[in-house]
């Protein structure tokens, strides 16, 4: 009786002092969130101080691209000082209330009018169409946002899906072939999420059934994807011009919502692919979260041990999400060339499964987050083609490392401590 009063008193204090080291590293993470939000506070102050009498020109397409263009001019001092005046409020409230803070629902929020005030300044007084830039910020987002989903996917059930950038690839590739070859738009998606699929289970079937550590496959597969892509495009694509001229999918007008002055255009005028991707995020949102096949991938992601106990087979749900990772993630890269370049590209995917993946640690392996990360990044890669096409005085090398720049902003420097789910790459014996 003794002894196993002992046992009990050590296993909890054991588990109290795991407790008090993951609040310290929080209290820790949050401190230095606090520190940056300081220096952007800062920074912010002398971007309004030195802006005095500059100001900041843009338009709108208040009916339709190309219609009736509304313009309007702001001082850019005055978006830097409420800039300044945001970060200094995220910076008390990160301070005040530490890791209780929501922080990434702050950056949110302040980020369309950081990056406002950004172009305002660096635009000096030419005028900018915001149409266009909020609508290629949603264009932007699309593979970003629907990568991300398939790595949080993968992830919940256990699986490591570093190889995002592959599938995008092969997605890519595919799907401007299968529409080119057939005629039929629909064809490119349907066959970008399959051949995603298929190297999707190749991956877990690496991974799952040979123990193959996870981030080594999937670094393969990437690897292997753009010198497969590479050389199909170089030997195949270009000699047979015929196989990579798909039929693109076009905008599609929403009736009545994109007749609404200014917002009609931005947001009821968009691909299919687009308001499709919403779609995926929130139905995912609610699986993942509120249903019994959610229940079960998050079990099998934290302790597949005890998934496996109550009867789980953790085998084969592992396996069906990464058939669903692969679908979507092939999905996302079919929208590259079929609505993004107009046909493939080497190396057309650009790192986009990547940004993916700062997508998902961004966003706390939730959906909505994510996808809310993928707008910042396609917010980023936006203003580069916005400030490149007005010819900024900017070298195009900086210009062109903006998202990537903000990539690791959000990781290296924002995110902190965030906790993945917990079995996330180990493999996992059923026995």
């Amino acid at each position: 009786m003794q002894k196993k009063g002992a046992d009990l008193s050590a296993s909890v204090a054991s588990v109290a002092i795991v407790d008090g080291a993951d609040a310290h590293q929080q209290l820790f993470a949050s401190r230095i969130r606090a520190g940056l939000f300081a220096l952007f506070t800062l920074l912010s102050v002398w971007i309004t101080t030195s802006s005095a009498g500059v100001q900041g020109n843009f338009s709108f397409w208040a009916d339709k691209i190309g219609g009736t263009n509304v313009e309007f001019s702001v001082p850019v001092n005055l978006l830097w000082g409420a800039v300044a005046l945001l970060f200094g409020l995220m910076t008390l409230l990160q301070f005040v209330r530490g890791a209780a803070f929501k922080w990434r629902l702050a950056i949110g929020l302040i980020s369309p009018l950081l990056v406002f005030a950004l172009l305002a300044r660096l635009l000096d007084g030419t005028t900018a169409n915001l149409t266009v830039f909020f609508t290629s910020t949603l264009s932007f987002a699309i593979p970003v946002g629907v990568g991300a989903l398939a790595g949080i996917i993968a992830e919940r059930s256990g699986f490591l899906n570093i190889a995002v950038e592959g599938k995008l690839l092969f997605g890519a590739m595919v799907g401007s072939i299968a529409s080119s070859i057939t005629g039929v738009a629909i064809a490119g998606p349907i066959a970008g999420a399959l051949i995603g699929a298929v190297v999707s289970l190749f991956l877990g079937w690496l991974g799952i059934r040979y123990k193959v550590d996870q981030i080594i496959a999937g670094t393969v597969i990437n690897i292997g994807a753009v010198g497969i892509t590479s050389f199909a495009y170089l030997r195949i694509l270009q000699p047979n011009s015929q196989f990579n001229r798909p039929i693109g999918i076009d905008t599609i007008q929403i009736p009545l919502l994109s007749e609404i002055p200014v917002l009609g255009p931005i947001l009821f005028s968009l691909s299919p692919y687009f308001y499709g991707s919403v779609g995926l995020v929130l139905f995912f949102t609610y699986m993942i979260y509120r249903t019994r096949w959610g229940l079960r991938l998050r079990a099998a992601g934290e302790q597949p041990s005890a998934a496996g106990t109550v009867g789980i087979d953790v085998v084969k749900l592992r396996y069906r999400a990464m058939l669903i990772a692969g679908l979507l993630a092939g999905f996302a890269g079919s929208y590259i060339s079929l609505s993004g370049t107009g046909g493939f590209g080497m190396n057309t995917s650009a790192g986009k499964g990547f940004i993916a993946l700062a997508a998902v640690i961004f966003g706390a392996w939730n959906p909505i987050f994510a996808f809310g990360a993928s707008l910042v990044f396609g917010m980023a890669s936006a203003a580069t083609t916005l400030l490149s096409g007005l010819g900024v005085g900017l070298p195009p090398q900086i210009l062109l490392s903006i998202p990537y720049i903000v990539t690791l902003i959000v990781v290296a420097g924002l995110i902190g401590r965030v906790r993945a789910p917990a079995s996330a790459g180990r493999p996992y014996d059923q026995g």
